[in-house]
């Protein structure tokens, strides 16, 4: 097997090191998408981890690229859209001058990484990948760190990216040069040594954009597509978002203006009876722009958007993304907003109300009320692709109540005849643990255990192969209600840790 530089790959891509990503490979889709499971492991990221990802042992590694202090040492545009031209981003990005190295994805897609040679902060990370998705086309993507801060006081994480060379030189996740080539490990080191800048340079980084018309008040989509031609493949979608603003900047006239607009901005205009399909339809009803529609999504800047007379204004005044969930008995939920990161309860994250206080407490920022339908939407599309991350056994009531279990059969002491549990110990026999649940319940209460209610504690012991059962131990013959527990109940509590399969659920590169 082939020895590879560690160290150095390591320093590349280093990043939070107190919780890492993992990924198993799953089965291929119909849109030519890998498929698989991806979670967060809470756990320090050791030199075997990154030894064992360029040696192709499944899972692969994935790193969270914002670290405690909020800095990063890289960052990446994920272009996850299939098929994709790998050529034509990187011969656009060298005709645009950028620092920039093209990685094809686990899935097929395009890492657009940017490196530093010293840590910078998340947010100027940020400012500089989302100028640079929307001027090479690819503004709605995804951008890592996905937050300009976490909440390491809170336990918080980020989120991961699924690293380049699982398997070294024979992955197929590797750096491209610039005729779309597969670079080895050692090529890309070479190509990271000229591409990296240090943070003066990436302050300094010149992201220019086309001039545009100042007078246009619509949505900064629109005017793009208006300025490069609309694409045949994009008609029917451009056409629905410029009736959308006609009817809000023309209401007198709108009908007559998305014809005008149809024969001046498309390379090729659409049919007449098309054209009337699309205003009968918006005749009937006031529609919403489709933000996250091609073309629109590609050239999108949502943040001048809101600053339009027409555009999609204040009904959500600051992005929510990457919502996450960290799994316990009551459930905690960080929720980027405006490349924030949010601390919430789940009656936080439903009302929106409590969502706002949250806001203004946390980072010092209002948001304007929305209508209960579009925040319970909102709400839902977040829960559809929320990362949801487990929490260690032992922290959880139910693991604090099996430790608790196993101490009071080892501090009673273990009861040389059966009648002995009456004064509270526990009685082996044929493999079983017995002991009254009252004696029990007592134990609890000097450690001042009070997570479980008799029912919930009957419950859990079913769950561990245990129940209840009445036996004569007295020479009075009367029945004593015992409970039992197996003799290597203890085991059961060291199983692993459930990762859930999430798959196409969760925004994982």
């Amino acid at each position: 097997m082939q020895e590879y530089d560690v160290a150095t790959f390591k320093k590349i891509f280093q990043g939070l090191d107190r919780a890492y990503g993992q990924y198993r490979s799953g089965d291929t889709k119909r849109n030519g998408k890998q498929g698989g499971s991806a979670y967060i492991v809470k756990s320090n990221v050791t030199d075997k981890l990154w030894k064992e990802h360029l040696e192709g042992k499944d899972p692969s590694l994935g790193i969270i690229p914002i670290m405690d202090d909020n800095k990063c040492h890289w960052g990446c545009i994920d272009v996850d859209s299939y098929p994709l031209d790998h050529k034509k981003i990187i011969k656009d990005i060298e005709e645009k001058k950028l620092p920039l190295i093209v990685f094809r994805s686990k899935s097929g897609g395009a890492h657009i990484f940017l490196f530093t040679t010293e840590p910078v902060t998340a947010k100027l990370l940020r400012e500089k990948l989302m100028d640079i998705a929307s001027i090479i086309g690819y503004a709605n993507c995804e951008i890592f760190p996905k937050q300009e801060e976490i909440r390491a006081d809170r336990g918080d994480t980020g989120n991961f990216l699924n690293l380049p060379y699982f398997n070294g030189d024979e992955s197929n996740r590797y750096a491209l040069d610039k005729n779309g080539q597969a670079l080895t490990l050692q090529e890309f080191f070479n190509r990271h040594a000229q591409a990296a800048l240090t943070n003066e340079q990436l302050k300094n980084l010149q992201i220019i954009k086309e001039q545009t018309d100042t007078s246009f008040d619509g949505p900064p989509c629109l005017e793009n597509l208006m300025s490069e031609g609309i694409p045949e493949g994009g008609r029917d979608n451009t056409l629905y978002q410029y009736a959308v603003y006609a009817k809000k900047k023309y209401p007198d006239n709108w009908k007559d203006k998305i014809d005008t607009f149809n024969h001046k901005y498309m390379d090729r205009p659409l049919g007449s009876a098309q054209v009337q399909k699309t205003i009968n339809q918006h005749e009937k009803k006031d529609y919403q722009f489709k933000c996250k529609d091609q073309p629109m999504c590609s050239v999108c800047n949502s943040g001048l958007c809101r600053t339009r007379q027409f555009g999609i204004g204040q009904s959500f005044s600051y992005d929510f993304d990457s919502l996450s969930k960290y799994e316990s008995d009551e459930p905690i939920w960080f929720l980027n907003v405006g490349g924030k990161r949010l601390f919430l309860d789940t009656d936080s994250l439903y009302d929106q109300t409590k969502f706002a206080k949250a806001c203004m407490d946390q980072l010092t920022i209002l948001i304007s009320p929305v209508s209960k339908r579009d925040w319970i939407a909102k709400i839902q599309g977040l829960l559809a692709t929320a990362e949801t991350i487990e929490m260690p056994h032992e922290i959880r009531k139910v693991g604090q109540f099996d430790n608790h279990l196993e101490s009071f059969i080892l501090e009673q002491g273990e009861a040389e005849q059966i009648d002995e549990v009456l004064i509270g110990k526990a009685f082996k026999k044929d493999d079983k643990i017995f002991f009254i649940l009252k004696k029990l319940q007592d134990y609890l209460n000097r450690k001042r255990f009070t997570g479980f209610t008799d029912t919930q504690m009957g419950a859990r012991i079913r769950d561990l192969g245990g129940d209840s059962t009445k036996q004569r131990i007295r020479k009075d013959k009367k029945l004593v209600h015992l409970w039992y527990v197996p003799e290597n109940f203890a085991e059961r509590d060291e199983r692993e840790i459930k990762t859930p399969d999430m798959k196409e659920q969760v925004p994982f590169a």
